[in-house]
């Protein structure tokens, strides 16, 4: 792989947030979400319930405590949000239970081909293709297009063309058909896409406060305090170090529920 003098990718899609870096925790965290890791040329270090282990994969659920070192290596890391039907799939198939799984799982020869085009140049659609890739090895679910009805495509084109402008409580009446549509609920999809708008807002070069208050965010404090809890990241990293750090939206993706 290229060796490029940013630290990371990060691509943001519908039931999950994507990285591709080396990554290694500063000290044990915890977050709401739950986290997949890949080491894609070498397994990683990773402390679990005090004790290290070595493995090429792991699936860990959301507030489990860890420690990921990546001994300078690239992995990808994927955060599944709690909220979602990926999510109560991993649950369902792959944790049953547990509170982490690990796995030595080998590197098909289509997914090292696609790691070598998303590593050497950034591609939202290569990256989605990668994580659904690593999803089908855990859950043994393939992504299928939603079958829309017309109440929920409104909503959904609604809030993808100007999150911003609309309240958290719209559309609460199709909250259960949003949900088997898309496989998430309306108010956080329509959360989600209110903070993936402000990151695009920074990333281009709008000051911070114009992007909160475009992206219908009341104010920063409270999005970081969710951002660390959620995902454990620092959301100030995300926005600012910008020759470190690329957002990726991911407009071509379409939703999907997992099977």
């Amino acid at each position: 792989m290229a060796t490029r003098r940013y630290r990371a990718d990060y691509y943001l899609f519908r039931h999950f947030l994507m990285g591709l870096g080396s990554f290694r925790d500063g000290s044990v965290i915890s977050h709401g979400a739950m986290k997949l890791v890949f080491g894609i040329n070498q397994p990683f270090r990773i402390r679990l319930q005090k004790n290290w282990y070595t493995a090429r994969a792991a699936l860990i659920d959301g507030e489990c405590p860890h420690f990921l070192n990546g001994k300078g290596d690239w992995q990808i890391l994927l955060w599944i949000d709690p909220d979602t039907s990926l999510w109560s799939l991993l649950h369902r198939r792959s944790l049953k239970g547990r509170p982490w799984v690990l796995q030595d799982v080998p590197l098909p020869p289509a997914m090292d081909e696609v790691i070598q085009t998303v590593g050497d140049t950034p591609d939202p659609r290569g990256a989605l293709e990668l994580a659904e890739m690593l999803l089908r090895v855990y859950s043994g679910g393939s992504p299928i297009p939603s079958t829309w009805n017309e109440g929920v495509k409104k909503a959904f084109d609604s809030i993808d063309e100007n999150p911003g402008i609309i309240g958290i409580g719209a559309f609460k009446e199709l909250d259960e058909d949003f949900r088997r549509v898309v496989g998430i609920p309306v108010e956080s999809y329509l959360y989600r896409r209110k903070w993936i708008q402000y990151l695009g807002l920074r990333h281009g070069g709008m000051p911070r406060q114009d992007s909160l208050e475009l992206s219908g965010l009341t104010g920063w404090e409270g999005l970081s305090d969710w951002f660390e809890e959620r995902y454990g990241l620092d959301l100030n990293i995300l926005e600012n170090h910008l020759p470190f750090v690329r957002v990726y939206n991911g407009p071509g993706d379409q939703p999907v529920l997992y099977l």
